[in-house]
């Protein structure tokens, strides 16, 4: 299963928003996060994480912080081809639990480490069965010993 099989829209926001703006953004679309876009360019990204603990936290107003000043500057990526595993194996790694995804260098959308749990029967299955064929076509390959 390819990251493009599980891609969710991506809402954006400019930098300059209210994180209460956001907030509310992020309620009425049912997300938790979003993309932080300045003249164009994304710049970074604001979770629902980010919110608890630097307004909510920190006793911030969240009615006068800008999004652009709690925003996660490092944005990961991951072709929208390379397959889903690869996907959460990276989002491990980073200790992330998003992946913005692209396309020729564009972002399309995001990949979630909920809609990869979500579907991950149907991965292993998937897997199961190339496994299976694999050791059919060659019995070399068996990774099974009785």
């Amino acid at each position: 299963m390819r990251v493009r099989e599980l891609l969710h829209p991506v809402l954006k926001v400019a930098g300059d928003v209210s994180v209460k703006e956001v907030a509310q953004l992020m309620d009425l679309h049912n997300v938790g996060s979003v993309l932080v876009e300045t003249k164009g360019k994304e710049v970074g990204i604001v979770t629902e994480r980010d919110i608890l603990r630097k307004i909510v936290a920190k006793h911030q107003d969240p009615v006068v912080v800008k999004v652009s000043s709690i925003m996660t500057k490092e944005l990961y990526t991951i072709d929208h081809e390379v397959d889903v595993l690869e996907a959460s194996r990276m989002m491990d790694e980073k200790k992330i639990r998003r992946l913005l995804v692209t396309e020729y260098g564009k972002i399309i959308g995001k990949i979630t480490a909920n809609a990869i749990s979500r579907n991950m029967r149907f991965l292993l299955a998937q897997r199961l069965a190339y496994t299976s064929t694999l050791e059919s076509f060659h019995p070399e390959y068996t990774f099974y010993q009785h």
